[in-house]
This record gives structure tokens, C-alpha cells and sequence, in this order.
């Protein structure tokens, strides 16, 4: 039960006293009623904080028109924002359930999706995709994958996010080690060094080194292994085909659902008239709308590249089925001639055979690229199909991005929303047209890919039939070697087979060439499309930048002129014939605007006056602003007497604190930089020698000037600018004299953000430079791949033409024979150019290999710098961000406190100069405590900081890790948990969480795990277990039965001191009696479970749980006989229906755990 903790006995009677209910309820009402919006303007989504904000600005109706009527609505709208963020995210599943809930127009729907409805579409998701994985995966992936299925979802997680990636490194290298075991020496050795290394180094093996490797070799691929490339292309291009239809799917769901919610913010914003809140809504709908419609035509253009590289892996898969074609005709023709001598020589019977077996084994393989090619061909198809598809997803992001223009139109030219909304509408079109074009080349191409593969498939049924008929002629001919009577014929019947087999040799060549030119058109529009798209989102990320230091310049022109506004107001208030509605009306639109711009002190302020009455908001502005300002200065002071790297301004700012509060203005506004000026020479000499010739001049600029402010100045400002010049001149010479991929990086990088442009030139051209010798790795390997095949074709058509020799010869035809043999030398002579053109594309693979491995290792050291640089400035950011938690925390807590000082004395009946003098006195006290506290965190924190300096850096990592993550964990309300008095404010506003859990460590827990009443709790758990009670039981602490008045007083009279006498009597007992917490809790129940037991020792491990509820009806809980009627007739009833209709004083639920020993002897 509250006993008393918050407000004291004299609420409740004032309640229940002869004064009318609308004399004292109304005031109440509107105070409550504030707190509720002022906590919803810090909690909620955009929508509702733009409604809240228009609320607070106005009167108590305007606030209870909010909680009654445009809460809902605006609750509504976020969820459905993040409803559509959610859809554009995921996989089918969840986009199905997604697409529901917002197609729907039901805020429970959209809740009930938000908060659990999504999680079973998710697990059906990582399942589908758990799947897709496995059967795609080599061994290792797949015995997971089939484990991981047959589990848990957790299980399935666990292979998604951690199992496969170890799984798939076995399998790369079990590939790696098989091809290092049938390879030649360079091929074995080439695999040993990768495998050796890292698994990039394996996989840049299997993508390039084994090619290069069999190079070396002089080994030629042969018709079996061109039809094993065959096929796993195939099935790259079949997954790829795959993404490609999801990616189609996603754009075409996510642009119709981009249109919806543009049309509802078209329609709602035209409903809205002239109203300010309302406008506010839908300027937030229109600019998320907005965004929808930009991200939809985006996946477009994403769909599309997908079904580029579904084609690209088509292509390359046909190019392998039509090498193997060409090999496999080559085969059939040397089986014919082998047939053909053997018809006339008996000697040669056994090369028949052997080439009858060879072309046995090389039909076989042509079989497999043929089925190869049959599911490119469809993949192909498929691919084109989801491009097509995709492309009409750009209408409906065109129309949405006009629909969310107007309707951010009629939200205000002036809002900040309506600014987003005209810059989102703008990339959405412009990437509409890009996704239109990209969609349809992208369709275009798939279909010519999926011709070729289908002219592949046909080369390598045709090659097959060609050598089988020739492993069976060979046979034949080698049975029957020499038998005069037949051989001339068969002779002339075997070489024109072998010069049939030997066009088709030919003619596979030539299609192989057609589909090389296929991929190269299609790698070309990859990048065309990839690049565009990438200028089109760093114009849009510089468009957002822009916004946002305009904003930043725009907050910061709004808190000078907030300071002049108080500092207005002020003077107002003093004034005796100040109109007081006024003024409360003006301070309360400062107040909100220091909440968003100013200091946590001082949004601490401003939120507790906006939750105050009107007398609070003018002792606000009297003194109240001022004060909290006052404090932000102390804090920034205090955060670089901590933080700061430098040790001058350390002290300095340590000497500041310890004066007043025009020293600490004084120190921040000149003495930080004038204690650092030396540091600043310093590290300004060291950027001078580290750049380009622009950052250089502007560094010597500074050093020659000397002074504070140009040193200053080139350090926040300059330095970034003329690196900035550097880096765009560096870029604009790449992007005219670089690869193709560099030359696309570096234009989209010029377009973007300073910060792109920086991580370009740091890393980012290293691994485009090596990303361009890869595709130049690639690109000779294809063409060496093309002209062995040519070769191939020619050897075959000298085979056959020597095969007609011999026919002509057995046929005593002479002229003939010299015709044939003329045509095979002239085969041999282009067999002999294709294999230097071969061996030429063989070199440049191993030299552009050589460059890859170079730039790899550029851009490592690159990557492993810019990385360093960035952990050092997260590890000092990561201090920063502490004291920025810890400085809110003492804001939060020190107007906490004040707040239920005016509160109690409010309700007490006390006029409202008694009501600010207690208001003030506690927040002095409180300050007053916090200084003394800051004192001995900086002589800490200093001591620290050279304890810090003797860590590895892995425990520096370390150190910074929990540091980001206890500020990760504050960010999202599950850092240090609410004490009581946090609790009581949060039940008496309907704030906060319905259920609070506490551990061990919990400020809460340790108060309640030390109080005097569990001592009582310990002796009956212990009690129970030595007499052989279960291992499981639950008890209670009555606070009525055990401690009775006595308590209640000593609880009241806690509350009424403002916890004085509490907190003497805390410190005299050791914590056992006076902690808000006990006051806060009173009576509750306990759970206790036996963990372990040691026999020798006597002692069991227990954990032991409590659990309370905070009511209206535990709040009026009275001693004496009127305590059951109040329960049934007050109690009860409003509990249950602030319960029912969510409102304040509505039950909250507090769980504590923790585990102990006990001696049981």
C-alpha cells in the first residue's frame, strides 16, 4: 500500500471533506491532467509530441481535449508510421501482418501488431529464410541449418545470426581443400597459402585464385568442371532470382502502402482547417509519408538490381553451359576422327576406344549443362518477371510523394515537417524515375539473359547427341578396325560427322561470345543503376544534413531568443498591472521551448512548472529559469573538469566550480579556452603536417595568428573545411581518372555529406580500387575462358578436317586431300592464336590479381587506422555521454523531489507562497547535496583517468562497451531504475510503466532487501524451512498487524518534514527504518524458493521475491472499522475504473527479486 509516502493524510480528507467537489477537484484535474501531457511530449512518437506540445500551450480545456479526444488519434498515427517502417523492413510474413494492421484503421489492431503481433510473422520470416539458407548451403551449412529447423525459434535465431557463418567457413574451405587436392602444383599451392589465411583469403581463392592458379597449370578446364560451374552459377542465379521476386514484392507492397498513408495525411490535413494540432499531426504524417514513398522507390530501384545480378548470374551460368557445349562438340570430334582412322588403320583402334570414353564422359557433362541451363533459363525469366513487376511500383511512389507534398503543403509553408515532407517528395520522385528506368533495363536484360541461356541449353543438347553418337561410332570403329570392305565409306561417314561436331564447336563459341556480351551489358547497367542510385541517396543525405544544421543554427537562434523572452517576461511578472493570464501563457511556451533546446537542469524546470498550476509557471519565471540555467552552466563546468582531454582545462574548470556562478559563465564563456591555448597550438602543429595542401595553408593561418579565438576556430571549424577541399579535389581527380567502380564511388561521393566524402578518401577508394581488379580478375577469366573454348573449335575443326584426309585417301581421292589438309593447317594456325590470346588473359588475371591483393592490403590498413581513430573518440565519447546521463538523472531527481514538496504542501491547504518556499527550500537542499557529491566524482574521476592510462586496449574496449551500453540502456528507459519517489509521481499521473522490476543492486531492492520488516520476512522463511515446510511457499508483511499507528505516524510524519526525519532515522538505524522505500511499499506479499542447501554448513541459498500493488484502494486503507466500507464503497470502485479507462492513480505493480544465504541452524 502507498502508505503515505507522496501525499499525506490530509489529501484524503480534503477529499472526503464538506468543501464542494468543484472548488478543489478542478485545479487537481488540471495539474494531473499537465503532468500526463508533459510526460506523453517526452515519451511519445512525433505525432503525439506535436499534439502534446500544442496542448501544453494552452489551457486546461486544450489539455483535456487532448487527453479526452486527440491523444488517441495521434497515438494512432505514430503507430501506424512505425507500422509502415516495420513493413519496408521485413520479410513476407511480417509484411503481410503489417500490411493488415494498417489496412485495418484500428489503433488496437495496429497496438496489438506493435507490440506482440509482429514476433510470429518474424519467426515464420527467419524460418523461410533459415530454409532458403540451408538448401543453398554446402554440408556443414546445411547439417545446421536442417538442426537449427527442427528446434526452437531461438534455435533458428541462433543459425542466422551466429552458427552459419562458421558452418559456411567449414564449407569454403572443404571446397578450397578438395580443388587443392585434384590441382596441379600451382593449384595446390595457391590453396595452401589461402587456407592458411584468413576466410577472405579462402573465398577470394574460390571466387579468382583457383583460376589464376590453374593458369599457371597451364590447365585447361575440362568439359565436366565447365559444367559443374555451370551449374552452380545456376543456382546462384536461382537464389538470386529469388531475392530479386522478394525485392519486387517488398517495393510494389511498400509504394501501395506509401500511397495510403499519403492519401489519409492528404485527406486529414485538408480536414484540419486552421487548426494548429491538428496540422501539426498531419505535417508528421506527410513528411513520414513522404519518406515511405522515397524508401518504396528505392526498393524499387533495389529490385531491380537484384534482378541485374539474377541476370548477370544467368549470363554467366549459360556462358559456362555454352563452353561446355563447345568442349563436348570438340569431344564428339575427336571421337569421329579416331572412328575415322580407325575404319582404315587397325592400329589405332585403341585411340578409338579412349576417345569413345572421352566423349562418353564429355556428353554426360554437356547433359548436366544442359539441365543447368534449363533453370537458368527460367531463373532468367523469373528475374525479368520481378523487374517488370517492380517498375509499376514506381507510379504509386509518384503519386504518394505527390499526395504527401500537398497534404505537408496544408500542415504550414513554415513547419519544420512541411520542409521534411517537400525534401522526401522531391528524392521520392527523383528516384521513381530512376527505379522506372533501372526496372525496365533491368527486365529488358533478364529476358535476353534467359534467350541466351535457352541458345546455351540447345548448344549442349546438340553437343551431347553429337558425342554420344560418336562414343558409339568410335566403339563401333575400333571393333571393326580395319575390315577392307567397309573402311572408305565408314572413313567418309565418320570424318563428316567430325566436321558436323566440330561446327557445333563453333557455333557454341559464338554463343558463348553473345552471352559474355550480355553479362557485360548487364554488369554495366548494374553499376549504371547502382551508381545513380547512390547519388540519388547522398543528394538526399546532403539535403538531410542541410536541414539539420539548419535546424541545429535554428535552436540555437531560438535558445538566445528564449533567454531574451524570459528575461522579457520576467519584467512582466514584476510588474504590478501584468495581466497574469498572460504571463502563465507566455511561460508555459517558454518552458516548452527550453524542453527542447536547453539543458537538463533546465528541462527539468520546465517540465516541472508545465506539470505545475499557474503559480508554478510564474515562480518559473522569476526565478526558476534562472536557476536551472545556472545549473546547465554548473554541469557543462563539471563535465569538462572530468571529461576534458586536456588537464589545463581540467583544473581550471575544478578551480571554477569551487566559485559562483558568474565564475563558472565566465570560465565557459573565455577561461576553458584560454586554460587549453597551448594544447591548442599543439595539436593544431600536428593536423598542419597530416593533410592536403588546403588543410595545411589553414593550419599555418592559425599558428601564425596565435590567438585563442583563430585557434579555436580552425580546430571546430576550419580544419573540417579545408580537409573537406583536400578531399573533394582528391575525389574529383579519381572520379576522371579511376576504375569504373571508383569512378561511381567517387561521384556518389562528391554528391553526399562531408562525412561520406571523408570516408571515401580515408577507406573507402582502397576498396574500390580493388573491387575494380577483381572485375578486371574476372573479366580476362571469362575471356580466356571464351578463347580456350575458340581454340577448342578450332582444334576441332583440324581434327575433322584431318579426318576427311584420311577419308579422301582411302577414297583415292587426292585433290580432296590436299584441300582438307590445306583446311587443317589453317585450323591449327587460328587453335595456335586463340591460345596466345588465352595465355595473354591469363597474365593480366595474375597482374590485376597481384593489384587486388595490394589494394586489399591498402585498404585494411586504411579500414584498421580510421577504425582506431574512431574507438578513441568513441572511448572519450563514451565519458561524455555518462556525465550527460548522470546530469539528467540529478535534473530528473532533484525537481522530483521539489515538486512533491509543493504537492504535499499544496494539499495540505497551504497557500502558494508556503507551497513555492517548500518547493525551493528542497531543491536547494538538494542542490546543495549534488555539489557535494560532484567534488568527490571529479577527485575520483581524475583518479581514474590515470588509472585508465595503464589499460590494454582491450580493456579500454572493455570499459567503453559498459559504458555505451549503461547509456544505451538510460536512453531507452531501462538504465537506473525509478526510486520511490519516482514511483509515486508516475502512479499519481499514470506515467510510466504498469509493472517495475528490481534486482540486486536496484536502489530500491537494497532498501526493502534491508528494512526492518524483513527481518521479520527472514525469520519466518527460515522458521518454515527447519520445520520441513516445502522448498516453495509465499507470506506476507501487514504493516497494520505488525506495527499498527505507531508506523502510519512515523510515515506521515516523514512526508510531512519533506523526509527529514525519515533520513535521520535512516542514517541512525543503518538503513533499517525511514527509506522511502518502506514508506512507498508498506504492506506486501513474498514468494521464497529454496536454490541449494549445504548440510555442513548449515546455510541455504534462497531467492526470494515481493510483490505489490499500488491502488486507490491501498492508498485509503485505514485502520479501524470504517477501513472495509471505504474499501467496498471508495476503494474499489475508483480503482477499478482509472484500471478500466487508463488513468491516473491506476494500478501499479512492483516485483523485487534477489537471492541470499541463510543459516538454517
Amino acid at each position: 500500500m502507498l502508505c503515505l509516502c507522496l501525499l499525506p493524510l490530509t489529501l484524503l480528507t480534503g477529499l472526503l471533506d464538506a468543501r464542494p467537489a468543484a472548488a478543489t477537484g478542478l485545479q487537481e484535474k488540471g495539474i494531473v491532467a499537465r503532468g500526463r501531457v508533459a510526460e506523453l511530449w517526452t515519451t511519445g512518437g512525433p505525432t503525439v509530441k506535436a499534439a502534446a506540445e500544442a496542448a501544453l500551450l494552452g489551457t486546461d480545456e486544450d489539455v483535456q481535449t487532448f487527453l479526452d479526444s486527440e491523444k488517441d488519434f495521434a497515438e494512432f498515427t505514430d503507430y501506424s508510421i512505425s507500422a509502415t517502417r516495420i513493413f519496408t523492413t521485413g520479410g513476407v510474413t511480417v509484411r503481410e501482418a503489417a500490411s493488415k494492421a494498417l489496412r485495418s484503421g484500428s489503433k488496437e489492431d495496429l497496438l496489438k501488431f506493435l507490440k506482440d503481433g509482429w514476433k510470429e510473422p518474424a519467426e515464420t520470416d527467419m524460418r523461410i529464410l533459415a530454409t532458403q539458407i540451408t538448401t543453398a548451403g554446402g554440408p556443414e551449412v546445411n547439417k545446421a541449418g536442417q538442426a537449427a529447423l527442427r528446434g526452437s525459434i531461438e534455435d533458428v535465431r541462433k543459425f542466422l545470426e551466429q552458427e552459419r557463418f562458421p558452418a559456411q567457413e567449414t564449407d569454403d574451405r572443404i571446397r578450397a581443400t578438395q580443388i587443392m587436392s585434384a590441382g596441379g602444383p600451382a593449384t595446390k599451392e595457391a590453396a595452401n597459402v589461402a587456407l592458411r589465411g584468413s576466410i577472405e583469403d579462402v573465398r577470394e581463392f574460390l571466387a579468382v585464385g583457383q583460376d589464376i592458379a590453374r593458369n599457371r597449370d597451364q590447365e585447361r578446364a575440362t568439359v565436366s568442371q565447365l559444367a559443374e560451374q555451370a551449374k552452380q552459377a545456376g543456382e546462384e542465379a536461382k537464389q538470386q532470382t529469388e531475392a530479386a521476386k522478394s525485392a519486387s514484392e517488398r517495393a510494389v507492397r511498400a509504394a501501395q502502402d506509401a500511397k495510403d498513408l499519403a492519401d489519409q495525411a492528404k485527406a486529414e490535413s485538408e480536414a484540419a482547417g486552421e487548426s494548429a494540432a491538428k496540422s501539426a499531426k498531419t505535417g508528421v504524417k506527410a513528411a513520414a509519408a513522404a519518406q515511405g514513398a522515397a524508401q518504396a522507390a528505392q526498393d524499387a530501384i533495389g529490385a531491380a538490381q537484384a534482378a541485374n545480378h539474377a541476370a548477370r548470374m544467368a549470363a554467366n551460368a549459360a556462358a559456362k553451359a555454352a563452353a561446355a557445349a563447345s568442349a563436348a562438340a570438340a569431344a564428339a570430334s575427336r571421337a569421329r576422327e579416331a572412328a575415322a582412322n580407325a575404319a582404315t588403320d587397325a592400329s589405332t583402334a585403341s585411340v578409338a576406344r579412349k576417345a569413345a570414353e572421352q566423349a562418353n564422359t564429355a556428353a554426360a557433362a554437356a547433359e548436366k549443362s544442359e539441365q543447368a541451363a534449363a533453370q537458368v533459363e527460367i531463373a532468367a525469366r523469373a528475374a525479368g518477371d520481378a523487374a517488370n513487376a517492380a517498375s509499376s511500383a514506381s507510379s504509386n511512389a509518384d503519386a504518394a510523394a505527390d499526395a504527401a507534398d500537398e497534404a505537408g503543403r496544408h500542415a504550414g509553408t513554415a513547419s519544420a515537417e512541411f520542409a521534411k515532407a517537400k525534401q522526401w517528395a522531391a528524392t521520392a520522385r527523383s528516384q521513381a524515375r530512376e527505379s522506372r528506368r533501372a526496372a525496365l533495363a533491368a527486365r529488358n536484360l533478364a529476358y535476353e539473359a534467359a534467350d541466351a541461356a535457352r541458345d546455351a541449353r540447345a548448344a549442349a543438347r546438340d553437343a551431347a547427341k553429337h558425342a554420344r553418337n560418336a562414343a558409339t561410332a568410335a566403339k563401333q570403329a575400333a571393333d571393326h578396325a580395319g575390315e577392307a570392305a567397309t573402311a572408305a565409306k565408314e572413313s567418309s561417314e565418320h570424318a563428316d560427322a567430325a566436321k558436323g561436331a566440330a561446327d557445333k564447336a563453333t557455333e557454341a563459341v559464338a554463343t558463348a561470345n553473345k552471352v559474355h556480351n550480355i553479362a557485360t551489358k548487364v554488369e554495366a547497367e548494374e553499376l549504371k543503376a547502382r551508381t545513380q542510385a547512390g547519388i540519388t541517396q547522398a543528394r538526399a543525405e546532403q539535403q538531410a544534413q542541410t536541414l539539420e544544421e539548419a535546424e541545429a543554427k535554428k535552436q540555437a537562434k531560438t535558445a538566445q531568443e528564449l533567454d531574451d523572452e524570459a528575461r522579457r517576461l520576467v519584467a512582466e511578472a514584476a510588474k504590478p498591472d501584468a495581466d497574469a493570464k498572460d504571463v502563465v501563457a507566455k511561460g508555459r511556451k517558454a518552458a516548452v521551448l527550453a524542453m527542447k533546446v536547453r539543458g537538463p537542469w533546465s528541462q527539468a524546470a520546465a517540465k516541472a512548472a508545465l506539470t505545475g498550476s499557474d503559480d508554478a509557471v510564474k515562480e518559473y519565471l522569476r526565478t526558476g529559469w534562472q536557476q536551472a540555467a545556472e545549473q546547465d552552466e554548473r554541469s557543462r563546468a563539471q563535465n569538462l573538469a572530468i571529461n576534458s582531454t586536456y588537464e589545463n582545462v581540467r583544473k581550471a574548470a575544478d578551480e571554477a566550480l569551487k566559485g559562483d556562478a558568474k565564475q563558472i559563465t565566465e570560465f565557459l564563456r573565455t577561461g576553458a579556452d584560454e586554460a587549453a591555448q597551448t594544447d591548442y597550438g599543439i595539436l593544431v602543429t600536428r593536423i598542419a603536417g597530416s593533410g592536403g595542401t588546403e588543410l595545411n595553408k589553414a593550419a599555418q593561418a592559425a599558428l601564425r595568428d596565435g590567438s585563442v579565438a583563430k585557434l579555436r576556430e580552425f580546430l571546430s571549424e576550419g580544419q573540417y573545411a579545408a580537409q573537406e577541399l583536400d578531399e573533394r579535389i582528391r575525389a574529383t581527380q579519381l572520379a576522371g581518372s579511376g576504375g569504373d567502380e571508383t569512378k561511381a564511388a567517387a561521384r556518389i561521393a562528391l554528391e553526399g555529406t562531408s562525412e561520406a566524402l571523408h570516408d571515401f578518401i580515408q577507406v573507402g577508394q582502397y576498396a574500390t580500387a580493388r573491387r575494380d581488379h577483381l572485375t578486371a580478375i574476372h573479366v580476362a577469366i571469362v575471356q580466356q575462358l571464351i578463347a580456350e573454348a575458340a581454340g577448342t573449335a578450332a582444334t576441332a575443326q583440324k581434327n575433322a578436317a584431318e579426318a576427311r584426309v584420311v577419308a579422301a585417301k582411302a577414297n583415292n581421292a587426292a585433290a580432296d586431300a590436299e584441300k582438307y589438309s590445306k583446311e587443317a593447317t589453317q585450323a591449327a594456325g587460328q587453335a595456335n592464336e586463340y591460345a596466345k590470346q588465352a595465355s595473354k588473359h591469363a597474365t593480366e588475371a595474375e597482374e590485376s590479381a597481384a593489384a587486388a591483393a595490394k589494394s586489399a592490403r591498402t585498404a585494411d590498413a586504411a579500414a584498421n587506422a580510421a577504425e582506431r581513430d574512431a574507438d578513441k573518440a568513441e572511448y572519450e565519447a563514451s565519458r561524455a555521454s555518462v556525465s550527460a546521463m548522470q546530469a539528467n538523472a540529478s535534473a530528473n531527481s532533484a525537481y522530483t523531489a521539489a515538486n512533491a514538496a509543493r504537492a504535499s504542501a499544496e494539499s495540505a491547504g497551504k497557500d502558494a507562497a508556503a507551497a513555492a518556499t517548500a518547493y525551493k527550500q528542497t531543491l536547494a537542499t538538494y542542490v546543495t547535496k549534488k555539489r557535494e557529491e560532484e567534488e568527490a566524482r571529479r577527485q575520483e574521476e581524475e583518479r581514474r583517468r590515470k588509472a585508465e592510462q595503464a589499460l590494454s586496449e582491450v580493456e579500454r574496449q572493455q570499459l567503453q562497451f559498459l559504458r555505451e551500453a549503461l547509456v544505451a540502456a538510460w536512453k531507452d528507459g531501462q538504465g537506473p531504475k525509478p526510486d520511490a519517489i519516482d514511483l509515486g509521481f508516475q502512479w499519481l499521473f499514470g506515467t510510466g510503466n504498469k509493472v517495475d522490476f528490481f534486482t540486486a543492486g536496484d536502489e530500491f531492492t537494497e532498501q526493502i532487501r534491508n528494512d526492518h520488516s524483513m527481518d521479520y520476512v527472514r525469520a519466518e522463511i527460515v522458521t518454515k524451512i527447519r520445520n520441513g515446510g516445502p522448498d516453495e511457499s509465499v507470506g506476507g508483511y501487514s504493516v497494520m498487524k505488525l506495527e499498527s499507528w505507531p508506523r502510519l505516524l512515523s510515515d506521515a510524519t516523514d512526508v510531512l518534514s519533506l523526509g527529514g526525519t525519515g533520513t535521520a532515522k535512516n542514517w541512525a538505524s543503518g538503513g533499517k527504518f525511514g527509506t522511502s522505500t518502506a514508506t512507498f511499499i508498506g504492506s506486501y506479499g513474498y514468494k521464497f524458493k529454496v536454490i541449494s542447501r549445504d548440510s555442513e554448513t548449515g546455510k541455504a541459498k534462497i531467492g526470494i521475491q515481493i510483490d505489490n500493488d499500488t491502488t486507490i484502494t491501498s492508498f485509503t486503507h485505514l485502520p479501524g472499522p470504517a477501513k472495509k466500507y471505504i474499501e467496498k464503497y471508495v476503494g474499489n470502485p475508483l480503482t477499478g475504473i482509472a484500471d478500466a479507462f487508463d488513468l491516473p492513480l491506476r494500478t501499479k505493480h512492483q516485483t523485487v527479486y534477489w537471492e541470499e544465504e541463510v543459516n538454517l541452524r
